[in-house]
C-alpha cells in the first residue's frame, strides 16, 4: 500500500478547529481510495486530532531531553501519551545532528513509534539508512513550498535516491517530497521509484482540502 503524510506544519488554515477539520478529510480520502495516510498537526493539536481519527497522527518533531527537568522540550514520552504514533525527523525546518538522531531513532523505537527521517540529498539519505526507520523521505529544501515539484524540477535526485539506498541496503519505504501539488507530480513520483509522497502547502493552502487530496491520492490508490 502506497503512503501520503500530510504535515499540517503552523499554517493558519490549521491552527484549532483547522487541524481537525483536515485530518478528518484526510481519514476519509484515504478511505476512499485504499490509501496509507498519515498527518501531522501542529504539536498542541496532537491530543484533539488522535482522538478525532482513526488514522495515524504523527509529530512534527520530538527532542531528545528525557522527562522531568525538561521545559519547553517535545518529549517523545509525551506526543505518545498525547496519541501519535509516529513523527517526523530531521525536516530541512527542524534538522537535527547525525549524532542526535542515532541516539532518537532508537528511543522511538522503543516507544513504539514509527520515524519518517527526511533528507536534503542522496548522499545524506544513504547515511540515514543505517537508522533503519519505517520512512525515508527525500526532499531538496530550495523546492519546499515553492509549488515546482521535485518529480519535475530534479527526477534524477528522485531515482538515485531510491536506487543508491536501496543499494545500501534500506527497506523501508522511500518517500519524494517539496513541492508536490497536483496528481501528476505524485504519478512522476511513482514513476522514479518513490513509494509515496510527503506534502505541506499543497494541501493546507488549497482551497477545497478535500478535492485536493483526492486528486493527490488517485495517484497512490
Amino acid at each position: 500500500m502506497r503512503t501520503l503524510i500530510v504535515n499540517f506544519k503552523n499554517y493558519p488554515e490549521v491552527l484549532g478547529e483547522g487541524s481537525v477539520k483536515l485530518a478528518e478529510a484526510v481519514q476519509r480520502v484515504a478511505e476512499e481510495f485504499h490509501v496509507q495516510a498519515m498527518v501531522a498537526p501542529p504539536i498542541p493539536m496532537l491530543s484533539l486530532v488522535a482522538w478525532r481519527v482513526k488514522i495515524p497522527v504523527y509529530s512534527q518533531t520530538v527532542s531528545a531531553e528525557s522527562g522531568g527537568k525538561s521545559t519547553g522540550a517535545i518529549l517523545i514520552e509525551s506526543v505518545r501519551a498525547a496519541g501519535a504514533s509516529g513523527t517526523i525527523l530531521n525536516h530541512s525546518e527542524s534538522t537535527r545532528p547525525i549524532a542526535e538522531l542515532r541516539k532518537l531513532v532508537p528511543k522511538l523505537d522503543a516507544a513504539g513509534m514509527d520515524t519518517c527521517l527526511c533528507a536534503r540529498t542522496t548522499k545524506e539519505a544513504v547515511r540515514l539508512t543505517s537508522l533503519g526507520t519505517k520512512y525515508l523521505a527525500i526532499e531538496p529544501p530550495q523546492l519546499i513550498g515553492s509549488g515546482i515539484a521535485v518529480s519535475k524540477a530534479r527526477p534524477s535526485l528522485i531515482r538515485d535516491t531510491v536506487s543508491d539506498v536501496r543499494r545500501a541496503g534500506y527497506k523501508g519505504k522511500v518517500l519524494c517530497g517539496a513541492g508536490i501539488v497536483s496528481g501528476e507530480d505524485v504519478e512522476k513520483s511513482l514513476e522514479l521509484g518513490a513509494e509515496g509522497v510527503l506534502v505541506a502547502s499543497g494541501v493546507v493552502k488549497a482551497g477545497d482540502w478535500e478535492s485536493k487530496l483526492r486528486e493527490l491520492a488517485h495517484p497512490l490508490r
